[in-house]
């Protein structure tokens, strides 16, 4: 059985941010998770299940303006402040008496994918063993109002704490009729947007897939090969360009965007603990 437990910590510029662990008392090493865009960290309690081998702690958060963290929902000021919040998450995490001197993953979903590979093209993260990305928000195939994307730059201008649609619905992340009944129970669920996330979007796609030979962590990467929300192709090209020696590929096929919780979940299981097993602890 997992210990779990509830805390907060602060992010960079003192907003209060949620963090919640599953704590296994045979654990051989600790999974690190961020979340995607309009979720939260509860949303991955199948997923933790699902692997169910108690080997893993886990440890997740909630980004701001998300969940159960501060901030208007949807909102930042800018993309960076995500990245900015991951590195005192990781951070804080390494130096946990539980995670100390056993292998650490990195894993992150969607927007937390880019969130994470931008923080890993920034900022040196030792004591790393490897990262998994699922469905990671490398660009997008939603399609975006042409007068969204044309006056993203004039909102956030001048309105900047004005959120937006995300134009995702729930028949997009699963094919599974319960979770989607799930998805729109959950009050901490949203699809807002702010103008400085999406241009931070745009600012940042051209830069993981240009710069992707400069991560050489151990990477497993998962993805739909048409996914509706984010782009295959691109994180695809990613995977392609990844300077890792160690790197694992799966593609669902007919997959929808959360893969941890579409129908072909169990698959998906599997590959990661496969990948996983390779950096356990003896």
């Amino acid at each position: 059985m997992y210990q779990r437990s509830e805390t907060f910590f602060k992010g960079y510029d003192n907003t209060k941010l949620f963090l919640q662990k599953w704590i296994a008392s045979n654990a051989k090493g600790t999974i690190l998770f961020t979340h995607g865009q309009a979720e939260h960290s509860d949303c991955y309690q199948r997923f933790i299940d699902g692997l169910d081998n108690q080997k893993w702690n886990f440890i997740g958060w909630d980004l701001r303006g998300h969940g159960r963290s501060d901030g208007i929902r949807g909102y930042a000021k800018d993309f960076n402040e995500y990245v900015f919040d991951f590195k005192i998450f990781i951070d804080l995490c390494l130096n946990f008496s539980e995670v100390k001197d056993k292998p650490v993953v990195l894993l992150a979903h969607s927007m937390g994918g880019l969130i994470q590979t931008c923080s890993l093209l920034e900022n040196l993260t030792p004591n790393i063993s490897a990262q998994v990305l699922s469905s990671p928000l490398f660009g997008v195939s939603v399609e975006v109002p042409a007068w969204k994307d044309a006056g993203a730059g004039i909102i956030n201008a001048f309105l900047p704490k004005i959120t937006m649609s995300n134009e995702i619905n729930a028949s997009q992340l699963t094919h599974d009729p319960e979770i989607i009944r799930e998805y729109e129970q959950d009050t901490y669920r949203h699809n807002r947007i702010s103008s400085g996330v999406y241009l931070g979007f745009k600012r940042e796609f051209p830069k993981v897939l240009t710069r992707a030979s400069e991560i050489t962590l151990p990477t497993l990467l998962h993805v739909s090969d048409n996914d509706p929300v984010i782009s295959s192709p691109s994180a695809l090209k990613f995977f392609e360009e990844l300077g890792s020696s160690q790197k694992t590929l799966k593609i669902i096929e007919d997959g929808k965007h959360e893969l941890y919780n579409d129908t072909a979940r169990k698959e998906v299981y599997k590959t990661v603990i496969d990948f996983l097993q390779t950096f356990l602890a003896n």
